[in-house]
């Protein structure tokens, strides 16, 4: 509204000052007020505009930041599972439980809705298929890709994260 207001009071002035005015001096004067109302009202504006884009970033780097926080639940407790499994003992501790537990509540609050449907999506997979190994660790795979997805990170196909895991002798016995 205010724009508009100042634009025809701009578009007002320049028009009396073209045709209502003789005096050359005084239509330059005219001009010249239009020119600086201008010039003000864009330097005004830059500075607005600027400033609400470093707000934006700045709310973007903090969801950012609490989404690593979750995503870092998520890896504690995969990595404690995993962890403990090659140990061989139950893959399932205290720590591993309760990581997953402020990662679950964390995806709650910072966590998209496509993410959100992922890790149920690896959940359930996992429930299913959790004696093959193989299995488990390609839908692990896919859900990390899925939570860097979230992170910013663009991932290709042949990315296999769970490489980074496994030994070489893993690696070449499950054919990753």
């Amino acid at each position: 509204m205010w724009l508009s207001i100042l634009i025809f009071i701009l578009v007002s002035l320049s028009i009396w000052g073209v045709f209502y005015i003789e005096s050359i001096d005084s239509k330059i004067a005219i001009f010249g007020i239009v020119a600086v109302i201008v010039a003000a009202f864009t330097s005004v504006m830059t500075v607005n505009i600027n400033n609400k884009k470093v707000r934006e970033r700045e709310y973007e780097l903090h969801i950012l930041k609490e989404k690593q926080k979750v995503c870092e639940h998520f890896y504690n407790s995969f990595f404690e599972i995993f962890k403990n499994i090659k140990n061989n003992r139950n893959g399932l501790s205290k720590t591993a439980i309760d990581e997953m537990a402020l990662f679950k509540k964390g995806l709650m609050n910072w966590g998209s809705e496509e993410l959100i449907k992922k890790f149920i999506d690896y959940e359930n997979y996992n429930a299913i298929h959790e004696k093959n190994s193989k299995v488990f660790l390609n839908n692990a795979n896919v859900f990390l890709k899925e939570m860097r997805k979230e992170l910013g990170f663009k991932d290709s196909r042949d990315l296999s994260l769970m490489t980074v895991l496994l030994t070489a002798d893993a690696r070449i016995e499950l054919g990753q």
